[in-house]
This record gives C-alpha cells, structure tokens and sequence, in this order.
C-alpha cells in the first residue's frame, strides 16, 4: 500500500510540474511599479490638411515608454496616435472636416502607466479629399467616359466612378486607387447611348467629397483585331535585335518578351512602323512595358511620340506621316529609377493608355518614335501594345 502511494504521490509531482511549464509565459514588459510618468509640457500644434503636428516636450522619467493622443475623428468613435520616447512630435491625420476638435495627450512608461492628460484644440485644414473633389470632372470618351482630378498633395486615396443603372440608383462602375499628382481613369465598353454618371473621392478614413453629376454620351470604340496586324519595314526605322521581333507586339502576350531594338547603332531616336490591316480613327493606344525586373527601367519607353498614315511612303520621309499624340509614361510612386513600389508594378500591369484626340485624321499606319528610354539608353524594348477607335 505504502509502494501505491508512493507511485500516485510520484505521478501527481510529475503532473503538477508538467502544467506549470505549459502555462503561458508572459510577453513583453510587466509593470514593475504603480508610478505614473510627469506629463508633456508645452504643446504646440501645426494644423495641417485633414490633422495637425504636435510637438511638445517629454517628461524626464527614466521608465517612460511612448506618448499617445487620443481623439474622435467622427461619430464618437475614439482613435489614438502614438509616438515612442524618441521623438517629441505626434502626428494626427484622418479628419474629413475643419472642425475644431479636442485633443488629449498622455504619456504612457514601461508599467503601462498614465500620466494625468493634457488637452489642446486643433483645428485641421481643408482635408485632401475636399481639394481633391472640387476638381473632379468627368467627360464622354471613346466607349465609355474618362475621369480626371488633381492630387496636390498626392494623397492616397480612391475615386469612385459611378452610372444610374435601371432602377434609377447609382452603383460603382469602377474604383480608382492613386496618389498621382494629375490623376485619371476611364470605364469602357458602354453602349453609344446618354447615361447619367457621377464621381467621388474618397480616403482610408471613409470621408468622401461631394459627388459631382454628369450626364453623357460615350463615342463608339472598338479593339482592333490585331491577327490584321503587318510589320513595315521603312529604310529609317529600327530592325528588331536579340530575336525579339515586332510581331511579339501583338502576340497577346505580357511579360519579360516583346520587341527589342539594338543598341550602339549610333542613331536616336528609335522608330518603328506597323500596318492596322484597316483605315480607322485612333481613340488610344495601350503599350505594356517589359515586365520582370525591368520596370520601369533599362529599355522601356519614357517619352515617345505616335504618328500616322493613310497611304504609305516607302521611303519613310516624316513629311508625309501626322503627329497623332506625346506620350509620356507615368510612374504613379515618382521614385528613382530602379525603386518601384506596388502602384508602380498594378499601373505598369494594365498598361498604360494613351488618349488620341478625336479630331485626328483617319489612319492605317502607326509610327512609334521613342525619344527617351527610362534609362537614357540608345535602345527600346515594348512587351505589347493594343489599338483602339472607331473602324466604322
């Protein structure tokens, strides 16, 4: 009997010891004392678009960890922004409106302590999406409508477009994201009908701007069937180098292939021509850059220009082409070359489109002539490009 207890007195130890081990180990520091911190003092506020610059100076306790100011940006709900023991200044964005609001200031130290709060007002300035939106316009385009709008501040944020559908309510048709300085998108493949539209601006806080109402007409717009496509050989064109040749524009095919011109020909700019298969007016273009690791680098065109023709000069004299367009290739972050960020690579992976006035002349062939690459080299390289207008 005793041999028993023995053993259940041996089991209940092991037991015993085993749950403690598995209990969960405390994370991160544990108060030590119950000693609130001095609070900031002198607090002096920058009101800026949508928030406002705090700066102030730190109480001197040794323990102290981050300061943090607590504040409603709309509907009572709370909101706080902290900054750590290293900096003096808090910065508060997220307002829709210029309303003065309360502000409270506490400093917080490693036992998670509170200091007695300090109150200032701040009164933010016109927030981005309100500047934004009161430039927000809208107009009819080539199959559908095209949305424009300045972003000074380049704000992150989403322009909403929407259109009245049958009963009569407006639903998004399609939602931008940008923090380009000179924003736009469009929305395609409507009817030639009017149809009522309208458009919003709006940030990660949800404020939106007012919405702007238009009424409008899309102009007719087809893809041209690109299977018509023919290359044009003009004696002072580029040839294709590397094995990449022009018929890879078309080849439906986005990505590390395309087009490629060689380089150390000793000439500049670079031109290349190509036959639609149909006389038509031009609405746009779509040119894809060269994907992989060549975003918006080494032979992808920066600046060029688009050129057209009704009937062909073998000799590829310019005096008998017309300057449809400049384009210019936007990189939406404005990083050095070499840097590309997120935007970047979303603009670049739905091609980049290039608006042709309506009121050019018909055409049926196309000259590229690329006047800067984005590394300033004597070569251009194009994954795919895609036409559009009006073929009728």
């Amino acid at each position: 009997m005793n041999e028993m207890k023995s053993i259940y007195l041996y089991l209940f130890v092991v037991i015993f010891s085993f749950a403690i081990a598995c209990q969960e180990e405390p994370i991160g520091q544990q108060p030590i004392d119950k000693n609130p911190p001095e609070s900031v003092s002198d607090v002096k506020v920058i009101n800026t678009p949508g928030g406002a610059i705090l700066t102030y100076k730190l109480p001197e306790d040794q323990d102290l960890l981050y300061v943090k100011a607590v504040y409603s940006l709309k509907d009572g709900v709370k909101s706080e922004s902290r900054s750590s023991m290293y900096t003096d200044t808090l910065k508060i964005v997220g307002f829709g409106d210029t309303i003065p609001r309360e502000v409270t200031i506490i400093a917080v130290d490693r036992s998670r302590n509170e200091s007695v709060p300090v109150k200032t007002t701040i009164t933010p300035l016109e927030p981005p999406v309100t500047t934004i939106g009161r430039t927000l316009d809208m107009i009819a385009d080539f199959g559908g409508v095209h949305a424009y709008w300045d972003n000074p501040s380049r704000a992150e944020v989403s322009v909403v477009l929407l259109k009245e559908d049958n009963n009569k309510e407006f639903v998004p048709i399609q939602t931008i994201y940008s923090t380009m300085e000179k924003g736009e998108g469009a929305q395609r493949g409507m009817d030639t009908i009017p149809a009522k539209f309208a458009i919003y601006v709006q940030d990660r806080w949800e404020n939106r701007s007012e919405i702007k109402y238009f009424e409008l007409k899309p102009i007719f717009e087809t893809k041209f069937d690109r299977l018509k496509f023919r290359v044009v050989s003009l004696p002072n064109d580029e040839k294709d180098a590397w094995g990449w040749v022009m018929p890879r524009l078309w080849d439906g095919i986005v990505g590390d292939q395309g087009f490629h011109t060689a380089n150390g020909t000793g000439r500049w700019p670079h031109s290349f021509t190509f036959d639609l298969g149909v006389t038509a007016r031009i609405s746009r273009i779509i040119e894809w850059q060269r994907q992989a690791s060549y975003y918006y680098n080494h032979g992808n065109m920066k600046d060029f220009e688009v050129w057209g023709c009704e009937t062909l000069d073998p000799t590829g004299n310019w005096a008998s082409w017309t300057k449809l367009m400049d384009c210019h290739s936007i990189k939406p972050s404005g990083l050095p070359v070499g840097q590309v960020s997120a935007e970047d690579k979303a603009w670049a992976n739905a091609g980049e489109e290039f608006i042709c006035p309506p009121t050019n002349p018909k055409v049926r062939y196309l000259r590229i002539k690329c006047l800067k690459t984005w590394s300033n080299g004597d070569f251009l390289h194009v994954s795919e490009i895609a036409v559009y207008g009006d073929n009728r």
